[in-house]
């Protein structure tokens, strides 16, 4: 009487042969998600905003610490809380006046690790009073995103005050007939 298919020693070969091969795919699948999320943090933007003082005015910034390039895909300044559609808007409703200042855009623009921007830089005689109290009533959002698409938001509801970072799924478009 003949031995059994499964007693036969290729058989056993095989069914060997078979358990390394999806032991590989298993390990390789691992290493290549391992792969995909190291090269995500190689180029993980964070962007922070501040704000300095100066002896000549004050200056706000836009800063990407992280270590990589980040997108910027929208930013949404408010004054007291009212959405505004561009720098002019937020600076003169909180100085009372019209004043003179330069500002960016940064919509749509590439930030580099270790890039900052000025967003705005006011002279002396732009500055409102007291400088930060009056400069928390501006808030501002961006949300910016990775080279991999990943998605952040920066808020700060009080400009000069507590920033807050959170993953979103994607950017929203920005509001019409806003210069930012």
């Amino acid at each position: 009487m003949a031995d059994r298919w499964y007693r036969q020693p290729e058989t056993f070969i095989a069914l060997s042969a078979l358990v390394v091969s999806l032991s590989a795919v298993v390990v390789g699948v691992y290493e290549a998600t391992l792969q995909r999320e190291h090269d995500r943090a190689e180029v993980w933007p964070n962007v922070e905003l501040a704000v300095f003082t100066r002896p000549n005015g004050a200056v706000l910034y836009l800063d990407n610490t992280g270590i990589g390039p980040a997108i910027v895909k929208q930013v949404v300044v408010t004054l007291d809380g009212r959405p505004v559609p561009n720098w002019s808007e937020a600076i003169n409703g909180l100085v009372g006046r019209e004043v003179h200042f330069s500002r960016t855009t940064v919509l749509n623009h590439g930030l580099r690790a270790g890039d900052r921007v000025t967003l705005i830089e006011l002279p002396n005689d732009a500055m409102p009073s007291p400088f930060w109290d009056s400069i928390a009533r501006i808030g501002m959002t961006v949300c910016y995103a990775s080279v991999f698409g990943e998605s952040w938001t920066l808020s700060a509801a009080h400009v000069g005050q507590l920033l807050v970072w959170r993953q979103t799924d994607h950017c929203g478009p920005q509001p019409s007939n806003t210069q930012f």
